[in-house]
């Protein structure tokens, strides 16, 4: 195994096709030997096996409360109870250290609880109806909970938001009225940072109220260590969709929020999953470009995509900078250096950026009067709309929206004499919405 992992790791991380055909690698790790298929799958299943285990020590290293707690299993099953108790003071200092208490953190308490009741119930003194309840008892509930709070509310608002984002799904799962309404009553449990910051987002998701967003808004911005890095993706993702909900609607004020959610989460490099993860999600990039073009600030934009380059997923990097690179000479006005840019997309896997670049194309077309081939691609994007299984509904609501506008613009410019009328409406309409782009457009009909 550790002949054959040798020569693995000096292919990272490219992981070359041809440098990593079994046969060439079984002839680098064993010499000169005839080869042998069923003891290069066996040297190679015992090493993944080995890299499973591998991993599962490197995440007990990282949650160390977790791992103790294991230990106190071990200790419990041996009724090697005075080192138990030694380890429960040691694990319960450790605990209370703790600035950050997620799920996990509880989850650990509540075990670190349960064994020292245990240890307790080995006495076997009577208790009679003066006694009153052991407070470590209530202690060891609690933080059971604790943890099922946290851990359900998380699913919770990752569902609402999907709900709201991505798919068609009826209901709501299981206990969420009646965690809210306890947790209402209970108000006690809302002085951990981390179960607040998933109440109110849930409340936030389903009544759709400006004060939850605003008070998560608050806790963001205040930044303080309570929270840890997970909470705050959470926070930046599901507060700039909100504010993109807004926006939608009409209500201008939020497009600011929108960008402030992205510039914070540059300024203090919360851009992936995880503090661990070396890629960006796509989406979130695309976001972080609209914002820079919103703010007409082309160059940022560029700076970012210089800087954070290497953070994009190789197979994905090619469409996402092609569309970045493209936003930024749309902003600058080169509109054929931006079509150019289009050009180079090569295979586009994300749905989400199919759409986006037909949308840019359709604006290029616009600016260098391209009217004919406009509308035959403005056909096209349509029909992608209507048929395609992956777009979220409310993507494919605002893509439609554009389409409409976009059609009608088309056909103002086709007349010889611009019908006032038709243009005071479409302008009236397009008011109302938040597309930018094609209130400018409209506007500049306007006769003079």
């Amino acid at each position: 195994m550790i002949k054959l992992f040798d020569q693995i790791k000096k292919l990272y991380p490219e992981f070359d096709e041809e440098k990593s055909n079994k046969k060439l690698l079984f002839e680098k790790a064993f010499g000169k030997i005839e080869y042998d298929d069923s003891f290069m799958r066996m040297t190679a299943h015992r090493l993944l096996e080995s890299a499973k285990e591998f991993l599962i020590n490197k995440n007990l290293q990282r949650n160390s409360l977790l791992k103790e707690t294991i230990l106190l299993e071990e200790l419990s099953l041996r009724e090697l109870n005075n080192l138990m108790m030694k380890s429960i003071n040691d694990l319960n200092k450790k605990f209370e250290k703790q600035t950050v208490k997620d799920a996990e953190s509880y989850l650990a308490k509540y075990r670190l609880e349960y064994f020292k009741n245990e240890v307790k119930a080995l006495d076997t003194k009577m208790i009679t109806y003066k006694d009153t309840l052991d407070k470590d008892l209530m202690i060891e509930q609690k933080s059971l909970n604790t943890f099922f709070f946290i851990s359900s509310l998380k699913f919770f608002q990752y569902f609402l938001n999907q709900k709201d984002f991505v798919v068609n799904a009826e209901g709501y799962p299981d206990f969420i009225n009646n965690i809210l309404d306890h947790l209402k009553l209970h108000s006690h449990y809302l002085n951990d940072p981390v179960l607040k910051v998933y109440y109110n987002l849930v409340l936030m998701l389903i009544t759709k109220e400006n004060e939850y967003f605003f008070e998560l808004k608050k806790m963001l911005y205040e930044n303080k260590d309570d929270i840890g890095y997970n909470e705050k993706y959470n926070l930046i993702a599901l507060l700039r969709n909100f504010a993109q909900l807004k926006f939608i609607e009409g209500k201008e004020e939020f497009k600011t929020y929108m960008i402030d959610f992205l510039k914070f989460s540059i300024e203090q490099n919360i851009l992936a999953p995880s503090p661990q993860s070396k890629f960006i999600n796509e989406i979130r990039i695309m976001n972080i470009v609209w914002a820079g073009i919103q703010l007409k600030e082309p160059d940022r934009v560029e700076e970012f995509l210089k800087n954070f380059g290497d953070r994009i997923e190789p197979d994905k990097k090619q469409y996402v900078t092609a569309y970045g690179k493209a936003c930024i000479e749309f902003e600058r006005e080169n509109f054929s250096k931006a079509l150019e840019n289009l050009a180079n997309s090569g295979p586009i896997k994300n749905v989400i950026y199919k759409a986006a670049i037909k949308q840019l194309t359709l604006m290029i077309y616009y600016e260098l009067k391209w009217f004919i081939p406009a509308a035959e691609l403005s056909d096209a994007f349509a029909h992608f709309i209507r048929t395609d299984k992956l777009l979220p509904e409310m993507y494919i609501t605002k893509c439609s929206l554009f389409i409409n506008f976009y059609n009608r613009l088309l056909k103002l410019n086709d007349s010889n004499v611009k019908n006032i009328y038709e243009l005071s409406e479409l302008i009236s309409e397009l008011n109302s919405t938040s597309q930018s782009w094609l209130i400018n457009k409209a506007q500049e009909l306007k006769p003079k």
